[in-house]
């Protein structure tokens, strides 16, 4: 009888460890106090390796892809410092940015969404340190022209380009939504500013290392870097269906120059695109998939 109770107990807690990890949200820590190179490259790799799926491939080649939808939608990045943390969720099968969460003046946690990424609910899993009192919808749209307007950086020719990238920038920026009152260009700045050093930086490698590059400075980036933002579908698609042994079967333009080997591309994460095709379906006519929304629903 003995055995029996103790082996019902083990199952009943074996299910119950299943259900926690099946509900829980995973989250990945940077700590900006003192940060290095290393810590910073080491914590893209870690948002990468935990969304994709090490048995997906494309193209012949080894870049990672994310793996199809789960039942664990959300991801959770925190920020540290010093004065406290500010955190955002992605979204697992996308890495689209959906809220943050900060603490206000009055130390009061509170958490902002874009609502047609992420319901009021969900936005409790997430940020269980915000009340659903102390949720705010943001008033503007989660693409980048819409946040660029509202981080007042858009006059002329300007754009995300010349606010600019780096681990001191994103230290600042954190700060200046960190335990002050809501100030909306500080906060689109932030989202800007996070957007690229986070999902951006786990899908490009090319990112990524300009981060390391120019650590912990700041820099200016380059259109490179804008094309890389606007064009992931379209890369992910080219490589899932029109490459093999990481060779593409013609040329390819996303905005930067010809590009013909895949390697040249210093790609991080691929979209998923569904089961990886066989040599004679990547030598047939790549798919069209609609306008690319990169990281935030971007066109």
């Amino acid at each position: 009888m003995k055995i029996y109770v103790v082996a019902t107990i083990a199952w009943i807690l074996l299910q119950f460890s299943a259900w926690t990890t099946t509900d829980a949200v995973t989250s990945i820590t940077l700590d900006l106090v003192n940060p290095t190179a290393g810590q910073y490259s080491s914590f893209v790799d870690k948002i990468r390796n935990n969304v994709k799926d090490p048995n997906l491939k494309y193209g012949g080649t080894d870049i990672a892809v994310i793996g199809p939808p789960s039942k664990e939608k959300f991801l959770r990045i925190n920020f540290q410092s010093s004065r406290g943390t500010v955190s955002l969720g992605l979204k697992r099968d996308n890495l689209y940015v959906v809220a943050y969460l900060a603490m206000d003046n009055t130390n009061v946690n509170r958490a902002y969404y874009f609502r047609s990424e992420i319901t009021s609910a969900e936005s409790t899993a997430l940020f269980p340190e915000a009340t659903t009192a102390n949720q705010k919808a943001l008033e503007y749209t989660e693409d980048y022209q819409s946040i660029e307007k509202n981080a007042q950086i858009t006059q002329g020719d300007q754009s995300r380009k010349e606010l600019g990238l780096g681990i001191d920038l994103l230290s600042t920026s954190m700060e200046a939504v960190n335990k002050k009152a809501r100030v909306v260009k500080d906060e689109a700045r932030f989202l800007l500013i996070a957007i690229q050093m986070t999902a951006e930086a786990a899908r490009f490698r090319y990112i990524q290392n300009l981060v390391i590059k120019n650590f912990p400075n700041k820099f200016n980036s380059e259109n490179k870097v804008i094309q890389f933002e606007v064009n992931w579908k379209k890369i992910s698609t080219a490589i899932y269906g029109d490459a093999k042994n990481g060779v593409f079967n013609k040329d390819y333009d996303f905005g930067f120059g010809k590009v013909r080997q895949v390697k040249d591309l210093q790609m991080g994460l691929l979209m998923y695109l569904g089961k990886p095709k066989s040599s004679n379906e990547a030598n047939s006519t790549v798919r069209h998939y609609g306008p690319l929304k990169p990281t935030l629903l971007i066109t």
